[in-house]
């Protein structure tokens, strides 16, 4: 599976969501930088998003990515972790769900 498949989208250079790929239709989070106060953060950005499951991370962890590149070709390093809400946890590389 793709990433662009899941209809990722940037809120900030160093932010991203995208939708699970576990098929629970709830939006996963990644950011490069410390994010205090996420919720309020993406119901700002993405105000369309009220009421939608967006699943936050422990706001002082962070993940290493190109900031604003492409979904196309996007690597993330660690793993993402949703797996205490019932979602994916697996790597992003190259633009690929793994």
């Amino acid at each position: 599976m793709k990433l662009i498949d899941l209809e990722p989208r940037w809120l900030t250079p160093d932010v991203f969501i995208f939708r699970s790929p576990s098929g629970a239709g709830d939006w996963l989070t990644c950011k490069r930088a410390p994010l205090p106060h996420q919720h309020r953060f993406f119901y700002e950005k993405c105000p369309e998003l009220k009421g939608q499951a967006i699943v936050g991370t422990v706001a002082d962890f962070c993940w290493n990515f190109e900031a604003g590149g492409s979904f196309d070709t996007l690597t993330v390093t660690p793993s993402i972790d949703a797996s205490a809400s019932g979602n994916w946890h697996g790597l992003i590389t190259n633009g690929e769900i793994k």
